[in-house]
Formats: structure tokens, C-alpha cells, sequence
């Protein structure tokens, strides 16, 4: 707008900006780098179901590499059986925590269906893309969309802290400094307040499956613990407890790793690796394909128990 001075317009000249270029290159260099995460997001899932779909045959072949190397170094004959059968009613255990606490989480409490729901979907994260497990689960909530990858983001995140947390609690025999990570187990419950305002996930239900992942995770444990006092005996008192915290740590990277479906080959690349040194290579190498054995034949003897007329016919909750 003009100012008039005496007889004359006098049009006011805008103070200079000296910041303005450095804001515009800034600006613009946030705007780049905001096109280029949204385009790697974007691909994230077909990168992820590429690398899976190449990864798959390479993992089954370490594992089996594993098996055949032990096979040729471990005296079978010197298995102990009574111990492998605890520890598959061990894995039991954990795979039917696993489940409850999908059906606490979604319904705060222990039903059937949602149950059901969890051991049948998990059968599909072996499929290339990775998605279909998550995917197919949340298809079972009820609600909105945000409520059903609510449901499922928080799912894996309690059981990831289980894992980690109560690994940690195993793994202070060795390594004291783990100790403090043991808290990672109250992080959901931490979080749950915040989560309930937002979506239907329920404080209540996340302290109870909380719970439950824990009391799996100790089992899964005892388990892994099981299997390599099968093939191995039992080396020194605190050896067994060790083994527990590496089996748990060594599910949760495998967990993180989302291009391994189900974890394969990584998470016996990590129990080995954790335990070098307490026992003779091929002994860990025999004890972690074993203990993989033993966890998928927990999980088709539950899939082929909820899978009976009787059982689908059946309305009851579980307690």
C-alpha cells in the first residue's frame, strides 16, 4: 500500500531477510528428504518380500548344513530322550502362551476364538511377503483399521519385550550388566494408558498378556535348556541358565529380523553364537536345529488339536 508524502506516493521497501535462503535451502532439503523416506516406505514391503523369498532357501540350507554337521559329530545314541520330551511339553507351553495372550490382549480375556484365530494364522508367516500372519490376525479384531494394526503392532512389541526381558534375567548368570534390560518387560504395561485413549487396546489387556508372554518366554527357556542338556549333559550348574537367556535373546533377533520368516537361520546363527565356547560347536549347532524341531511340533500338535469337529464345535471358554 502507497504512502502519500507531501505530494508525492512513496511505495515502503521491505526490510531485508538475510535467513530467507538459508530456510528455503532447508525447506527444500526437508521436502527431498521427506519424498525420498515416503518412496522408501513405500517399496519397504516389496524390498522385505524380495529379500525374504531369497533369504528362505539359503536359511532352510544353513539349517540343514547345521543338522547334517551334527549328525556327523554328535553320538546320537548318547541323546537323552526324557529330556527332549520335557522340553517339548516345555514348547508346548509356550506356543499355547503365546496364543492366550493374543486372545487377553484383543479381549482382556482367555477365549476360543481368538485362540484359535492366533495358532491358525501363524501358520502363514512362512509364506513369501512376511505380511500374511499379521495381516490375516487382524482381520480377526474388531473395530477400525487402526484399531486392528493397533492390536497387531502391540502384539509383537509385548512379545518382543518378553522375550528380551526375560533373556536378560537368564542371561545374568554370565553377563550381570544385563540385568537392567529386564525391565524391558514393564515397557508395554508402561505405555498402556497412553494406547487405550487411542485405540481399543485395553490397559487390562495388556498387563494380562504381559504376563502371559513372560510365563511362555520362561518356558521357552526351559525348553531350549532341555534340548541341549539332551545333547549335551549338564556342563556346569550355571551353563543351563545361560542357555535358557540365549535361547529367548536369540528369538528376539530373529523376531527384528523381519526379512527371516519365522526366524530361520537366524536365530540358530545366534544361539550358536552366544554359546561359542561352552560347548563343542556341533553339539550347539545339533541342540539348535533340535529345539527348532521340537517348537514346530508343539505348534502342530495345538494346530492339530483346535483343528478337531469336537474342538471347533465347542463354544466354552477356555477356563
Amino acid at each position: 500500500m502507497a504512502v502519500t508524502e507531501g505530494d508525492r506516493d512513496v511505495v515502503p521497501v521491505a526490510e531485508p531477510r538475510p535467513h530467507e535462503p538459508v530456510m528455503h535451502r532447508a525447506y527444500r532439503m526437508y521436502t527431498q528428504l521427506a519424498g525420498r523416506a515416503q518412496r522408501v516406505q513405500a517399496r519397504a514391503p516389496r524390498l522385505i518380500a524380495v529379500a525374504r523369498i531369497v533369504y528362505l532357501p539359503l536359511a532352510l540350507a544353513l539349517v540343514a548344513y547345521y543338522g547334517y554337521r551334527a549328525s556327523q559329530k554328535v553320538d546320537l545314541s548318547t541323546i537323552r530322550i526324557w529330556a527332549l520330551a520335557v522340553g517339548y511339553l516345555a514348547a508346548l507351553i509356550w506356543w499355547v502362551c503365546l496364543g492366550l495372550g493374543w486372545s487377553t490382549l484383543v479381549t482382556e480375556r482367555v477365549e476360543r476364538a481368538p485362540f484359535v484365530a492366533w495358532c491358525k494364522t501363524q501358520v502363514t508367516r512362512y509364506l513369501p511377503g512376511g505380511i500374511w500372519a499379521p495381516l490375516t490376525r487382524a482381520t480377526t479384531v474388531k473395530g477400525r483399521i487402526r484399531d486392528k494394526a493397533t492390536a497387531v503392532v502391540a502384539e509383537n512389541v509385548i512379545v518382543l519385550a518378553a522375550a528380551l526381558g526375560v533373556g536378560a534375567v537368564w542371561a545374568t548368570v554370565h553377563h550381570p550388566y544385563l540385568l537392567p534390560a529386564a525391565a524391558l518387560i514393564l515397557a508395554p504395561a508402561a505405555a498402556a494408558g497412553w494406547l487405550e485413549r487411542r485405540s481399543k487396546v485395553t490397559k487390562v489387556g495388556i498387563v494380562r498378556t504381559t504376563g502371559l508372554y513372560s510365563v511362555g518366554y520362561v518356558t521357552y527357556g526351559v525348553s531350549a535348556l532341555l534340548t541341549q542338556v539332551a545333547v549335551s549333559g549338564v556342563r556346569t550348574p550355571t551353563y543351563p541358565l545361560y542357555v535358557a537367556g540365549a535361547a529367548c535373546l536369540a528369538w528376539a533377533v530373529g523376531l527384528v529380523v523381519v526379512f527371516a520368516p519365522g526366524g530361520v537361520g537366524v536365530r540358530e546363527v545366534v544361539y550358536v553364537w552366544l554359546l561359542r565356547g561352552l560347548y563343542p560347536h556341533a553339539q550347539l549347532q545339533a541342540a539348535a536345529v533340535t529345539s527348532r524341531l521340537i517348537t514346530i511340533l508343539a505348534e502342530l500338535t495345538v494346530l492339530s488339536v483346535i483343528s478337531m469337529p469336537r474342538w471347533g464345535r465347542s463354544r466354552s471358554a477356555l477356563t
